[in-house]
């Protein structure tokens, strides 16, 4: 099948080479077979991300990373083969092989058995100042700054809603009565709108415990300054198969330090490094929470993101990180506002 070119990789296949192929395929995953198309096992998105926070490179070969344990059917399958597997390991692909060993198809679940996946709720911050973005943001919130033509808050509620996820809550204080003229119940736009209104400033997981009665299943988070192209799907998927309370996107951040850096033992020098160059993962203002974090946060107190990473943290939940590896910009300074518009014709 021609279609399969577009899923089949090998094992010398690059880590870059194959997040493109799965970016292509719009599966989330790629099948690893020898030079003779066989089957040696799968890699999802997922696989690749958790690689990179390790430290692993994207010009490695994937070798290392890929699931040589995957499941799989012979072509002579039947439908109980089918529901055994989807029930017992809740996957959603399975590579389909040959009397010897050799990948004919890929079959995937019925997406209706995934709605669980589309019924979760996204909450969009949107009341923050932008006194960074001054003057643009002295008659309007900054979501509602435009972007391409359209307002920031709308290409934001459009990438979710192209992923199937319609049910929007907006937490507004700023002159939120721009963003409610403008949306209203958000019918207009394909979705469904309720407003969270804070009215004092709270901090974003202070704004999440005012959402609390709408928010019974794991949810978005995300900044109402945030352009990106991420596929929710799959971060919601990464959330859930690695049974975190909480995932944070993680932004790997590029610096150059501007001295010759001093590495010392003691008091003696033993080597000089001149002008590094440093990265570290950034928080990317987007993220998955499971219900059961909304009780580390007090009632009607300001209580910022941090504060509930931390205690989420301290009661020994796990926390997960997600690389974006997608477009991704924080429209926090005019330069980023300027360049944001540069970008959106190219990546939306």
């Amino acid at each position: 099948m021609a279609y399969l070119d577009n899923l089949l990789v090998t094992e010398q296949t690059t880590i870059i080479e194959t997040l493109k192929k799965i970016d292509s395929n719009a599966k989330g995953i790629a099948i690893v077979v020898s030079d003779n198309k066989e089957l040696l096992g799968t890699i999802t998105d997922g696989d690749i991300r958790r690689a990179i926070i390790d430290g692993a490179g994207t010009s490695s070969t994937i070798t290392k990373i890929y699931n040589k344990k995957c499941k799989y059917l012979l072509d002579n399958y039947d439908k109980k083969d089918i529901e055994n597997i989807f029930k017992n390991d809740k996957i959603r692909f399975i590579p389909i092989v040959d009397r010897y060993n050799v990948v004919i198809d890929l079959l995937e679940v019925d997406n209706d058995n995934f709605s669980v996946y589309k019924d979760n709720p996204v909450l969009i911050m949107a009341g923050g100042l932008g006194t960074r973005l001054r003057p643009l943001t002295n008659d309007l919130p900054k979501p509602m700054l435009k972007v391409g033509g359209k307002p920031i808050l709308e290409t934001i509620i459009e990438q979710f809603k192209i992923k199937g996820y319609k049910n929007i809550l907006l937490s507004v204080n700023y002159k939120s009565e721009i963003i409610e003229n403008y949306f209203r119940d958000g019918s207009d736009f394909g979705v469904s709108i309720k407003y969270i209104k804070e009215d004092k400033r709270m901090g974003t997981a202070g704004a999440i415990k005012l959402a609390e009665q709408f928010l019974n299943k794991d949810f978005f988070v995300i900044n109402g300054d945030i352009l990106t192209n991420v596929c929710f799907s799959r971060l919601l998927e990464y959330h859930q198969q690695n049974n975190f309370k909480m995932t944070i996107g993680a932004r790997n951040y590029e610096t150059q330090i501007p001295y010759g850096v001093l590495n010392i033992d003691d008091t003696c020098v033993t080597s000089i490094e001149e002008k590094p160059i440093v990265n570290f993962y950034v928080n990317g203002g987007i993220y998955v929470l499971s219900p059961d974090t909304l009780k580390y946060i007090p009632e009607n107190d300001y209580f910022d993101i941090t504060e509930l990473i931390n205690k989420v943290l301290e009661n020994k939940d796990k926390v997960g990180s997600y690389p974006i590896l997608e477009y991704w910009m924080d429209i926090g300074q005019l330069k980023d506002y300027y360049k944001a518009n540069e970008d959106i014709k190219k990546y939306f």
